[in-house]
C-alpha cells in the first residue's frame, strides 16, 4: 500500500518555517508579522479601506481588523475618515511604516536565500511555476464558507 501524501500538511510546515524565519529577521525592527499586508498597504496607501484590504489578502474581516490594529498600535498605519462615507475608514501608512518596507523586502530576500540555498536556478524556476499554477487554481475557487449552524438541544 502506498503511503498517503498530505500536501496541505507539508505546505503548512513550509509556511511555518518560512514565516518564523522571516519573523526572527524582522523582530529587531519591531515587526514580527503581517509583512504582506504592510507591503500592500504601502503600495496603496490612502486609497484602500479595511474591506479593500480584506479582499486583497483574501482574509475575513476579523483577521483584517487584527492586522490593522497591530499595525496601528505600532504607529505604522493610521485610519482616516473617508469624506464620502462616514462609516468607512481609509488606511494610510505612516512614514515609519513606509521605512520598514525595504527592510521587509530585504528580510524576504534573506529568508529566500536561506531556505532555497540547495535549489539550482532551474529548480527555483520550477518551484515558482508550480506555486503560480497552484495559486491560479486557488483563485478560481469560491471563497470557503465558514458557517456555524446552531442546533437547539431538546430534552
Amino acid at each position: 500500500m502506498e503511503k498517503l501524501k498530505i500536501y496541505g500538511f507539508e505546505m503548512s510546515r513550509i509556511s511555518e518555517v518560512y514565516l518564523s524565519t522571516l519573523s526572527a529577521i524582522m523582530k529587531p525592527h519591531g515587526l514580527e508579522r503581517y509583512f504582506v499586508p504592510l507591503i500592500y498597504l504601502t503600495e496603496n496607501s490612502g486609497a484602500v479601506s479595511q474591506k479593500d484590504l480584506s479582499d486583497a489578502i483574501r482574509r475575513d474581516k476579523v483577521f483584517t481588523m487584527r492586522v490593522v490594529d497591530y499595525l496601528s498600535e505600532r504607529d505604522l498605519l493610521v485610519r482616516k475618515q473617508d469624506c464620502n462615507d462616514r462609516r468607512c475608514q481609509i488606511l494610510e501608512v505612516t512614514e515609519k511604516g513606509k521605512a520598514l518596507v525595504p527592510i521587509i523586502k530585504e528580510g524576504i530576500a534573506k529568508t529566500d536565500a536561506l531556505l532555497f540555498h540547495n535549489f539550482s536556478s532551474e529548480e527555483k524556476a520550477i518551484f515558482k511555476s508550480g506555486i503560480d499554477k497552484l495559486f491560479a487554481t486557488i483563485n478560481t475557487l469560491p471563497d470557503p464558507e465558514y458557517i456555524v449552524h446552531a442546533i437547539k438541544k431538546t430534552k
